[in-house]
C-alpha cells in the first residue's frame, strides 16, 4: 500500500523522499474518530482503515503525492465528511476535524516545487544547446578561426619552421559516410525514442509522468515502445523495397528475417538474465526485445511472400493499401483473434471480458485476475518465467504475476508494427511530398480517432480501455496514429525543409540496437548510475540525465568513428 509508517512524520524535521508528504489530523470532537482513505488513480477501489484519533487528539499520516487522495472520517459508524486533495511533494499539510463542518484539508508547511530540478535541467540543457550551436556557426563561418586551430597555417613559417619537410600528400581521416539516401527523419524519430527510453529506464528521475502507467492510461514511458514497433515496421519495408528491386532472391530474405528474430529473441533473453537472476527457474522468458523478435518474424515472412517487385506507374488513390489486402486480411484477423479471446474466453474464476489489475480493483472483486485472458495464458504457459514487478503491483496490492509483453499482446503488437509498414508502403508507392504527407496525417487522425472511441475518450470504464500493459486495440490504434503524425512532421522538417538536422537524436538513432542492449547490462553500473546521497527527484534526475547523455556521447562517439551495429 502507498500509505506509510506515520513515525516519520512525528519527527520535528522528517527527513522525507521524494513523493512524500505529512498529514495532520487534529480531532475536535469529544469522539473517536476513524479516518479511512483512497487513491483515486485506484480504480473502484475500497476504502481503507488510514488511522484512528482519540478525543481531541492528533496524530500524522505520511502519504503519496503521486496521486489525489481521497478521505472521510466516521463516527459511530457514520460517515462524517469527505475531500479529495492532490498533495505537493515535501509539504506538509493539516486537516482539522469537526462534528458539524466538512473542513477543507490546508498547508501548514509549504515547500520548493518538485518540478524545479526539471525546469533547472531545461534552462541548463537549452543553456548549453545555444552556446554549442553558437560555438560551431562561429568555427564554420570564421576562416581566420578554423586557420588557427587547424595544422596547415602559416605561423608555424614565422617561428621558423621548415617546409621543406612538407609532405606532397596530405593524409586525411577517413571521411564519414552521410547515408545521402537514408531518410534522416527516421533516424531521427529512431533516435528520440531511444534517448527517452534510456531516460525512463533509468528511472525519469522518479518523476510518475516518466513511469509507466499504473494500468489504464498513458504517460511519457508508455509512448517509445510502440513508436519504436512501429518504425521498425516502416524502415522494413524501405530496406525490403530495396532489395526487391536488386533481384535478391525471396528465399535469401526469409533466411535474413529468420536470424534477426532469433538474434533479437536470443538478446531479450540474456538481457533478462541480467535482471537479478537467482535460478534458472526464474529467468523471465517474455521481453522487449523478444516482442520485437517475433512481430518482425510475423511481419516479415507476411511482407516477403506477397510484396510484389517492381513499380507501378500509374498509382490510384488508394493503390498502396488495395495492393497489401493480403497482408491486411491477415493482420485484421490476428485482431479479431485478439478480440473475441480478450472478451468471449471464460478465465477459471474471473469470467469473461475482465480486463483490469485485479487486487483491489472494483472491491476485490477479482483479486487473482491480474490482466483477464492475457494474464491468465501467460501464466498457465511460462509460468514463473514472468516479469514479477508489474507497475500495478503496489497501487493495486496484488502478488499475481502479469507480463506485459505476454502473448496476447503480441498479436496487437503486431498491428503496430503493420501500421509501421503501411507508412514505409506510402513512402515507396508516392512520389509527391505532399501525398506522402497527406496520407500520413489522415492514417493518423483516423486511427488515433478510431483508437479514442474504442476507449470512449476516458481513461477508465470504456469498451476497450488504453492500457499499454495489455496492449489492448485502443492502444495500438491511439500510439500508431500519434507515430504517422510525428513521422509526418519530422519527414517535411528535416528532409524536406531542411530546418532542423536533427542532432543530438540523429547519432543514436543510427545505432539504437547497440545503445538499447548497452544501456540495459550497464544501467546499474557507474558512470551510467549510483546511490544518491539524497532520495529526491533533483538527484535522481541529475543521474538519470547523466547515464542517458553518455550513452548519447557514445552515439556521437561511434557515428564519428563511422561504426554503426546492425542485425
Amino acid at each position: 500500500m502507498l500509505f506509510k509508517d506515520i513515525n516519520k512524520c512525528q519527527m520535528r524535521n522528517p527527513n522525507y523522499v521524494y513523493d512524500e508528504a505529512c498529514l495532520d489530523i487534529l480531532n475536535g470532537i469529544n469522539d473517536t474518530v476513524k479516518v479511512v482513505g483512497q487513491y483515486s488513480e485506484c480504480h473502484q477501489c475500497d476504502f481503507q482503515d488510514l488511522t484512528t484519533v482519540g478525543p481531541l487528539q492528533n496524530t500524522s499520516i505520511l502519504v503519496n503525492t503521486r496521486y489525489p487522495l481521497q478521505l472521510y472520517y466516521v463516527i459511530e459508524s457514520t460517515k462524517q465528511c469527505s475531500v479529495s486533495k492532490l498533495m505537493y511533494e515535501h509539504y506538509r499539510y493539516g486537516w482539522n476535524l469537526t462534528q458539524h463542518k466538512c473542513p477543507p484539508i490546508y498547508i501548514k508547511e509549504p515547500a520548493d516545487s518538485a518540478y524545479l530540478p526539471i525546469l533547472t535541467a531545461f534552462i541548463v540543457l537549452f543553456c548549453f544547446g545555444t552556446l554549442w550551436y553558437m560555438v560551431k556557426c562561429i568555427y564554420k563561418n570564421s576562416g581566420r578561426l578554423r586557420s588557427l586551430i587547424t595544422w596547415n597555417t602559416d605561423i608555424e613559417n614565422d617561428l621558423g619552421g621548415s617546409s621543406a619537410g612538407t609532405p606532397l600528400v596530405i593524409e586525411r581521416t577517413p571521411s564519414i559516410r552521410k547515408h545521402p539516401h537514408r531518410i534522416k527523419s527516421i533516424d531521427v524519430f529512431r533516435g528520440f525514442c531511444i534517448i527517452v527510453m534510456i531516460f525512463v529506464n533509468y528511472g525519469g528521475g522518479r518523476y510518475w509522468f516518466f513511469s509507466h502507467s499504473v494500468w489504464n492510461g498513458i504517460t511519457v514511458a508508455d509512448l517509445v515502445f510502440p513508436w519504436f514497433m512501429w518504425l521498425m515496421g516502416l524502415s522494413f519495408t524501405i530496406s525490403l523495397q530495396s532489395k526487391l528491386r536488386r533481384a535478391v532472391p525471396r528465399r535469401q530474405l526469409v533466411i535474413s528475417v529468420m536470424r534477426r528474430s532469433f538474434v533479437l529473441i536470443l538478446l531479450g533473453i540474456i538481457i533478462n538474465s541480467n535482471q537479478n537472476l537467482q535460478t534458472i527457474g526464474s529467468l523471465r522468458f517474455p521481453g522487449v526485445l523478444q516482442r520485437f523478435g517475433i512481430t518482425y518474424f510475423v511481419v516479415g515472412i507476411l511482407e516477403i511472400v506477397f510484396t510484389k517487385r517492381g513499380e507501378v506507374e500509374n498509382v490510384s488513390l488508394i493503390h498502396d493499401v488495395v495492393v497489401a489486402w493480403p497482408q491486411w486480411l491477415f493482420v485484421i484477423s490476428l485482431v479479431i483473434i485478439h478480440t473475441c479471446v480478450t472478451f468471449l474466453a471464460d478465465v477459471p474464476g474471473c469470467g469473461r471480458g475482465y480486463l483490469g489489475p485485479g487486487g483491489l480493483d472494483e472491491g476485490g472483486k477479482h483479486y487473482n485476475c491480474t490482466g483477464g485472458v492475457a494474464g491468465y495464458i501467460d501464466r498457465q504457459i511460462f509460468g514463473e518465467h514472468m516479469y514479477k514487478n508489474s507497475a500495478c503491483k503496489k497501487l493495486y496490492e496484488t502478488n499475481v504475476y502479469f507480463d506485459p509483453e505476454g502473448i496476447l499482446g503480441t498479436l496487437t503488437a503486431i498491428l503496430t508494427v503493420y501500421f509501421g509498414v503501411q507508412a514505409g508502403r506510402t513512402l515507396n508507392t508516392y512520389q509527391d511530398v505532399k501525398a506522402k504527407t497527406v496520407r500520413w496525417v489522415a492514417w493518423g487522425l483516423i486511427t488515433t480517432l478510431i483508437g479514442g472511441a474504442l476507449c470512449e475518450f476516458k481513461q477508465n470504464d470504456g469498451l476497450i480501455p488504453l492500457n499499454k500493459q495489455l496492449w489492448s486495440l485502443s492502444f495500438a490504434l491511439v500510439l500508431s496514429g500519434m507515430a504517422f503524425v510525428v513521422q509526418a512532421f519530422l519527414f517535411v522538417l528535416v528532409d524536406i525543409l531542411r530546418k532542423w538536422g536533427g542532432r543530438p537524436f540523429f547519432y543514436p538513432g543510427m545505432n539504437s540496437l547497440v545503445l538499447y542492449v548497452g544501456h540495459e547490462l550497464f544501467k546499474d553500473t557507474f558512470p551510467f548510475a549510483w546511490t544518491p546521497t539524497s532520495e529526491t527527484h533533483g538527484a535522481y534526475l541529475f543521474m538519470n540525465l547523466w547515464g542517458t547523455a553518455v550513452w548519447v556521447a557514445i552515439a556521437i562517439f561511434l557515428y564519428k568513428r563511422n561504426v554503426f551495429f546492425a542485425l
